[in-house]
């Protein structure tokens, strides 16, 4: 689509060196680009191994937590578990990479998770706490690690729209206006030498 400018040589160097400017943005911003897609399978590959391994711990710490609690009566395990005083406190910090800024997790922990007297408990029980308060801590990496993703996938979008924007409207504009306008400006001059071409032949007449 043609620029509404006039066609005059001034507007032709302008035009010319706000393309240069654009085709220099859409090769900065297609390079952003690949390194956001390639930070974003990096970290994929990477949330799906540890979720793959979350899945399968928690799975297991729940067998082994319907095994170990299976000869409890349900009163006694929920006063067992009443006693305890663990607490965990989360914070977060927030992260900048690639001008992508999301926010990580962290965590603080305080008490004890087991604050009954393990003669009351199997065994199995005690170590299967153990396990799930080592799967809190993994549930809150994932969570870091999410917030990551999401991140970078709005980045993504926006310098993708960024990059499309250039590439199909701004740039094929400003390349189609230039040419519309070197058009006139050689159309001028061949009317300007034809005039004085006939200026000439006239003076020499007389």
């Amino acid at each position: 689509m043609l620029l509404n400018v006039n066609p005059t040589r001034m507007e032709l160097l302008r035009l010319k060196e706000r393309l240069v400017l654009a085709k220099r943005g859409h090769k900065l911003l297609k390079d952003k680009l690949e390194g956001l897609m390639k930070n974003f399978l990096d970290v994929s590959k990477r949330y799906v191994e540890l979720r793959k391994d979350f899945d399968e711990k928690f799975v297991l710490a729940l067998k082994k937590f319907e095994i170990s609690t299976q000869d409890i009566n349900e009163e006694v395990l929920d006063s067992l578990l009443e006693g305890s005083n663990f607490k965990i406190d989360l914070s977060y910090k927030l992260v900048n990479v690639m001008n992508v800024k999301y926010p990580t997790f962290l965590e603080k922990t305080s008490g004890s998770p087991i604050a009954y007297p393990y003669s009351l408990t199997p065994v199995m029980l005690d170590y299967t706490f153990l396990e799930i308060l080592k799967l809190i801590e993994r549930i809150i990496e994932l969570a870091s690690i999410e917030q990551e993703l999401y991140s970078i996938a709005l980045e993504v979008a926006k310098v993708r729209r960024r990059v499309n924007a250039l590439e199909y409207v701004m740039i094929p504009n400003l390349e189609e206006t230039i040419k519309f306008i070197e058009g006139k400006l050689e159309e001028m001059d061949r009317e300007n030498i034809s005039r004085l071409l006939k200026i000439k032949d006239i003076i020499r007449g007389h």
